[in-house]
């Protein structure tokens, strides 16, 4: 861990951290998973995803229990209007957010994309210097050992954005129409 930073409270608001490949990483705290052993950071556009997903459905499960309650006439219609009025409104800015949040993520996902091509081309470039006697053994194993471990936690977030971004694109309405 290379810092802490602190509210005017003395409370812990995020840190900063080393992370492989000698990136310093800055994470909120609720970006923060703590075990005896490790520190996981979940990238921002996670936990923002796992949230709209989240109040996403919420929000439709309360329009249809709104739905619900006008069809039993357990609620008067004036007040079914107005509620009806108040979740459309939150449903309709949630849809607008989850759209931009899709939009940096495919962003991100492009970036993370270009890291993973540009390490690829370097480590084959590296093989084939080698394997063309360009390139010695030790030469070879130090630029493995430097490109690698940069690549797998690239691979890893690409493949989760990846996951993430169909699971959001499932949630948000193909069509937005609220009676």
């Amino acid at each position: 861990m290379i810092g802490i930073e602190r509210n005017p409270f003395g409370e812990m608001e995020g840190v900063q951290v080393e992370a492989t490949g000698g990136i310093i990483l800055t994470a909120k705290a609720r970006q923060m998973a703590l075990t005896p052993k490790t520190i996981t950071i979940s990238p921002e556009w996670k936990l923002e995803s796992e949230d709209i997903i989240s109040e996403l459905t919420l929000l439709r499960k309360r329009v249809g229990a709104l739905e619900s309650l006008k069809d039993s006439r357990e609620i008067d219609g004036e007040i079914y209007s107005e509620l009806l009025e108040s979740q459309k409104a939150g449903y309709l800015d949630k849809v607008k957010l989850a759209g931009a949040l899709v939009g940096s993520m495919r962003s991100r996902l492009a970036e993370i994309n270009g890291q993973i091509t540009s390490l690829t081309r370097y480590l084959v470039n590296a093989k084939l210097d080698h394997k063309s006697g360009e390139l010695d053994e030790d030469s070879l194993k130090l630029a493995q050992g430097s490109i690698e471990p940069s690549l797998r936690p690239l691979i890893a977030e690409r493949n989760d954005l990846t996951i993430s971004i169909k699971v959001v694109e499932q949630v948000l309405p193909s069509k937005v129409s609220i009676n």
